[in-house]
């Protein structure tokens, strides 16, 4: 395990998948009150036309969802828990274009994939791992627009690519690996609109590479440096304006401009989403952070920075919410 992993209190992660956008509110309809039998989970409005969000809960060994309009206290509208989904401290966690859900467990070196609708004690569709596969450990997953999975390695120092569809002990179909490729401890990945990889270090610094780098390929470019506000950057997004969203669990939400490369500053800094540990954005461009220690979701305009006020909220004990992590679309 990792030096940031250690860092961290044991507890779960968390992923937003985004469909279409649509967020109008919805607060929670009453206190949680322990042992009282007659009072319902509050629950979110119906979905309409909005996105679905789904959870990994490290400590609770369950991925939870739900639905866009989630605010204040409210349950999950889905669980995936159980014996037969593998699932025991998720911990990474992203999603394809179609929805499924690709779910690895802290320091995992299998993942294990979902249907978007998966609910119970169910079955993976498939499982991405073996001695072939060269996965893990991992802290980072990320689909791109292929349909390729890629994980990082914190202890290998690199990063693998899954063919679309790939199951069981398969091999990597490409590894960025090598001195060249100044991967230090990777943690969290991204993939921008040109194919461009993006990987977080956990040395302080945001590695990009090329489409198609392979091997012991040199970085486009690095982020990182005193004007950068990196420190310990985990997850990393873009918003719908190609603007790199890293969540940095010393520095809060940064917000770098696109196609932004060396000792640069951010264009914002969210500083009232505190300990991050996951990041994204919806189509209206607004920005989403887990805050891992507070076991919330909270999700910011585009344009915040600062102390600034969240939108909306999900926290309390009907979410499950423990340790959220991990955010992607």
């Amino acid at each position: 395990m990792s030096t940031s992993i250690l860092c961290r209190r044991g507890i779960p992660a968390l992923v937003i998948v985004v469909g279409l956008a649509g967020c109008a509110g919805q607060t929670a309809t009453g206190p949680f009150v322990p042992g009282a039998a007659s009072q319902s989970p509050p629950q979110a409005a119906p979905l309409h036309g909005g996105f679905r969000m789904f959870a990994a809960n490290r400590d609770g060994g369950s991925v939870v969802s739900f639905e866009s309009t989630a605010n204040g206290d409210v349950a999950p509208i889905a669980t995936i828990a159980g014996s037969k989904t593998t699932l025991i401290d998720p911990d990474a966690l992203t999603a394809d274009a179609s929805g499924n859900i690709y779910v690895a467990n802290d320091s995992g070196t299998q993942v294990a994939v979902f249907g978007a609708h998966a609910n119970g004690n169910v079955k993976p569709s498939r499982i991405i791992g073996g001695s072939n596969s060269n996965l893990g450990p991992t802290e980072g997953l990320s689909v791109d627009p292929s349909g390729h999975l890629w994980a990082s390695s914190y202890s290998n120092e690199d990063v693998t690519e899954y063919a679309a569809g790939a199951s069981g002990n398969v091999s990597p179909i490409n590894t960025i690996a090598g001195s060249n490729t100044q991967l230090s401890e990777p943690f969290g990945v991204a993939v921008n609109a040109k194919g461009e990889l993006f990987v977080a270090n956990g040395s302080g610094t945001i590695v990009v590479f090329a489409q198609g780098a392979s091997g012991n390929a040199t970085p486009l470019g690095v982020i990182g440096g005193s004007y950068s506000g990196l420190s310990k950057p985990f997850a990393l997004a873009f918003d719908n304006r190609g603007r790199l969203l890293v969540a940095d669990e010393s520095s809060g939400i940064l917000v770098f401009a696109k196609g932004a490369v060396g000792n640069v500053a951010p264009v914002a800094r969210i500083t009232s989403a505190s300990y991050p540990a996951g990041v994204m954005a919806d189509s209206k461009g607004h920005i989403y952070a887990a805050e891992f220690s507070n076991d919330t979701i909270k999700e910011f305009p585009r344009s915040a920075n600062g102390n600034a006020t969240p939108l909306r909220t999900i926290e309390g004990p009907y979410t499950t919410l423990d340790g959220p992590n991990s955010l992607a679309h």
